[in-house]
């Protein structure tokens, strides 16, 4: 009968160990790769684990490494946390490495050829002539002095003289210069009938000399 019981016992014991060394379940994650390009090669702690994009199941919880290869393309390197019933997504952007890069092409820029053409400035006085009228209209003479200071030849080149008094228009007369080669320069004397008001002085009194006309 002691027998019986010890033998029962010892049975007993066996089971209750056996159930004690059974290992606890391993807490895991996950990381979800993906890349721009895709199709570079993934080492997980140092190993190969396929291309991306991809998904490496089952990681153990805890401090992981993760390495991003592809030719033409700097590594791309990272530590990783992995936490139990989680997944890590990595979603590197790989650059290009220095020798893949092509060389800059300077721009060309093609030199613009300046179109020659007449360039012409104006200017003068006016006057009294010399037997100066007191009637009105009065006789004026304008002397009018036109410069070439472009690249090409100017065929005919006219303009007209306006006389303001109190920036209000009184009277005008077209001057007419001819031909001002490229360079050159004109001088023209030209009779002007202005009705100036009584009383002004001579000195409110200004010409402007525009509307120039240039045919080349």
């Amino acid at each position: 009968m002691l027998k019986k019981i010890i033998i029962s016992l010892l049975i007993l014991i066996c089971v209750f160990l056996c159930g004690c060394t059974t290992p606890l379940p391993e807490k895991t994650g996950s990381i979800a790769i993906t890349s721009s390009p895709s199709g570079a090669e993934v080492y997980f702690d140092k190993e190969y684990h396929g291309t991306t994009p991809g998904t490496i199941n089952a990681v153990a919880a805890g401090n992981h490494s993760v390495e991003i290869r592809k030719n033409g393309y700097i590594t791309w390197f990272q530590n990783i946390t992995v936490i139990s019933g989680t997944t890590v997504s990595l979603s590197p952007v790989l650059m290009p490495s220095a020798d893949t890069i092509p060389p800059l092409v300077p721009t060309f820029t093609p030199s613009v050829t300046k179109k020659t053409a007449p360039e012409i400035h104006v200017d003068g006085f006016w006057t009294y002539p010399a037997v100066r009228s007191y009637s009105n209209p009065v006789s004026l003479l304008v002397h009018a002095e036109g410069d070439n200071v472009g690249t090409a030849d100017a065929r005919i080149v006219t303009s007209s003289a306006n006389m303001y008094y109190n920036d209000q228009q009184l009277c005008w007369v077209k001057i007419y210069f001819g031909t001002i080669k490229a360079g050159g320069h004109a001088t023209t004397d030209t009779m002007m009938y202005c009705s100036l008001p009584a009383g002004a002085d001579d000195h409110d009194f200004v010409i402007k000399f525009e509307n120039v006309v240039v045919t080349p």
